[in-house]
């Protein structure tokens, strides 16, 4: 026969796994919604991923453009430089200065120096009015 004691035994043990499953109800729950946080997250980063995948295709292929151009200047410089040298090709008009991208100050006003003194040990001067002379005693080997 059943005793009083295994009943209330039972009981507690009944009490104590309806607790159990209530809190593993609300850790699930729990889970759960960050589970679906966490997948929201994951496909907000794959489309940034499929992005900057699409963006690296647009640059790599932007900058093969540009590479392609480029070795086609190159060639036609090339081609245009052997004919002007083969043949005597037409002159070219000079190309225009370009404006620089930021503002440029005026560069200031040269002053001529002054002329060396015939007196001056390191400059000394040709009579004649010639170009002045290095000094002999340094040697000029650049």
């Amino acid at each position: 026969m059943i005793s009083l004691e295994q009943i209330r035994l039972l009981e507690s043990k009944i009490t104590r796994a309806i607790e159990l499953i209530r809190i593993l109800k609300e850790e699930n729950g729990t889970f759960r919604r960050g589970l679906e946080t966490a997948q929201k997250r994951m496909k907000e980063l794959e489309t940034l991923v499929d992005g900057f995948k699409t963006d690296q295709r647009e640059i790599e292929s932007a900058i093969i453009r540009t590479l392609h151009n480029l070795d086609e200047l190159e060639e036609s410089a090339a081609t245009g430089r052997k004919a002007d040298h083969a043949g005597g090709g037409a002159p070219t008009a000079p190309t225009p200065p370009v404006a620089p991208a930021f503002p440029v100050a005026p560069a200031p006003p040269f002053a001529r120096p002054a002329a060396p003194s015939p007196t001056d040990p390191k400059n000394p001067t040709v009579p004649g009015g010639q170009e002045p002379r290095p000094p002999k005693e340094e040697l000029d080997i650049f």
